[in-house]
Parts: C-alpha cells; structure tokens; sequence
C-alpha cells in the first residue's frame, strides 16, 4: 500500500510519472517513463541494454468494466472506510479525493457487499448473529392514560384541592414558582463562556425541580395518599384497616424510610416476602426442636406438643408449691 501512494520521477527527465513506469533491474532507484525508455535514454551507470520491469502505480482496475476504479481508488476507499466508519461517505469522498459520496457508496456496496468479494465474506459472519426473542410479558390489568387510577374523589373535593380530571393535573403545583428560573432566559448567539454557563445551571436546577415535582405526584397517586386523605373525612365510607401482625407492623415501620424508593405494589410486595421469611425461620425453629427430640413424623407433634403444654403446667403448679411451703416455713 505504501508502494502505491509513492510518487515516482524520471530520472533522466526528471518528470513525475503517473501510471506505468520502467524500473531498471541492474541500477537502483532508477525509474524511466515511457518515452525516456523508448527512445533508449542512457545516464550515468544505465544502459538502455540493462533488464527491467515494468512497474505500475496503482492505475491498473481491479474490478473490470465501464467506469471502474483504479487500484490507487480503492485502496483509498477501503483505507478511508476503516478510517470514518461505514456510512461516513462524505468523509470518505474527501479522502478518496476524486470521487463523489455517491460513487463511493455505490463502490462499496456493490463490490464489497453484494459482489464476489461480499459473498465470500460476510455469510461466515451472518451465521454467527444472534437470534433475538421478545421475552417480554404482555402487561395485565388496566391501562391508564396518565399512568396511574384516576383520583376516588367527588367534584367538590376536587374543586377544593384543585385538580382538574381531564389533564391529570393540579392548578398550583409543589414548588409552583419553579417556571421563573427559566421564564426570562434568552439565547443569544452573542453570549460569552460565562453566560452560556449560568444559563445551563439556571436549566439544570429547573429540570430538577420537575423531576421533584412528578416523583412527588407519582408517590401520592401510587399510594392513593389524596384518596385515603378524603375517605378519612367522610363519615359515610369509613376507613377499614388492614390487620397485621406484629412482624409486620415492625417491618413497615423500620422500612418506611425507603417507600420513596419503591412503588406501592413492590413496597407491598416486599413487606409480604419479608413477613413470610419471618414465618418460614419460625417454623424451621420448630422443625429443628421436633428433630432433637426424636420426632420424625407429623402425627407424633401433637402429641408431643401436649405432652410439652402438660410438663410445663406441672412444672408451673410445683414451683408455687414449693413457694407456699417457703412462705409458710418463714411465717
């Protein structure tokens, strides 16, 4: 390739040679175009008898046919597309320096892609591309137009807490005065370094407060906390709480800091496998116990649990006896 792109002069007319070019074999570094050669030119040690060879500089076409690219082109074509990457033609056209993007593209596609050269080529590749399959699962349960139920709220109350249904907003927002960051920036191609800069932080600082503004509106709608804030109110739909367990009274109290994190349906979730693992151990103690004492079938717990209930009902009983005679024996 190096070769290729050199650039070659006559030595006895001192001309630049394009194309084809007569290399003496005896003298070295000595090269002749073809009219210096047949006219028998002679300089210094050469001879015109000296043998040669006939050398080109990449003029010669690869691919035969009508308006085909020299060797020199197409080197420059594939040496450019390694370059600016698949697709860059008009890059690859300024390097190539003689054709258009078009005729670059063109090139490229029909003889490295879809000519000989393709077919040999990519078939090994394209055995090896990956199958891809939609794994996904079709979402179950009902679509909502603003991602979440519509609020459980009467006109009235949502005339007091104004909200309007049809856009799924509120006419005073959290941080309702966030807009005046950027209601007054302008951007004006005469701005210096400093200024772009103060206008980018003034944008930045306003994108973070929506994006405060809607995590908000997503906690509230997703744990129907405006709901629950009305049916509190209402005397005729009183509010019926959920029993739970003392495990799970202290899982949601230690984990509450973490509801901001999570959507009403995974907080839930992870509060119910939290409240089963705490079962799970529980009865995995048990099993243990049953084990240690010789138990090795179902039926033979309940036996044993009564047997257990009475030892220590016994136990109970003989402990205040002996704490009467004690306080008799003192008295």
């Amino acid at each position: 390739m190096t070769d290729i792109f050199a650039k070659h002069s006559c030595t006895y007319c001192q001309q630049d040679i394009d194309g084809l070019r007569i290399k003496c074999a005896s003298c070295s570094d000595f090269n002749l175009c073809l009219q210096c050669f047949a006219c028998g030119a002679e300089i210094g040690n050469h001879k015109f008898n000296h043998p040669y060879q006939f050398m080109d500089s990449g003029t010669i076409s690869v691919f035969q046919g009508k308006g085909s690219w020299s060797a020199k082109e197409a080197m420059r074509l594939l040496d450019a597309i390694e370059q600016f990457g698949f697709g860059n033609w008009e890059d690859i056209s300024k390097h190539i320096e003689s054709k258009t993007p078009e005729e670059a593209e063109e090139e490229y596609v029909t003889h490295f892609l879809d000519g000989n050269i393709g077919k040999f080529t990519w078939p090994s590749a394209l055995n090896f591309r990956p199958t891809l399959k939609d794994v996904t699962e079709p979402c179950e349960g009902k679509s909502y137009p603003f991602g979440g139920p519509p609020l459980e709220i009467t006109k009235e109350e949502a005339t007091l807490l104004g909200y309007m249904p049809q856009r799924d907003d509120f006419e005073r927002e959290f941080d309702n005065d966030a807009e005046t960051l950027v209601s007054s920036l302008a951007v004006g191609v005469e701005d210096d370094e400093l200024e772009s800069a103060l206008k980018l932080a003034q944008v930045d600082m306003y994108t973070r407060r929506l994006r405060e503004r809607g995590r908000r509106k997503r906690i509230s709608r997703d744990f129907s906390l405006v709901t629950d804030f009305f049916n509190a109110a209402r005397k005729d739909k009183p509010i019926q709480k959920k029993k739970m367990s003392r495990h799970e009274k202290e899982w949601r109290e230690s984990l509450k800091i973490f509801i901001q994190f999570h959507t009403n349906q995974e907080f839930e979730t992870l509060i119910s496998n939290l409240v089963k693992q705490d079962d799970l151990q529980l009865r995995i103690r048990e099993l243990v116990k049953y084990r240690k004492n010789g138990i090795t079938r179902k039926e033979e717990c309940v036996h044993f649990e009564q047997q257990n209930t009475r030892r220590q009902l016994w136990g109970k009983s003989v402990v205040r006896y002996y704490l009467y005679l004690l306080h008799i024996l003192i008295h």
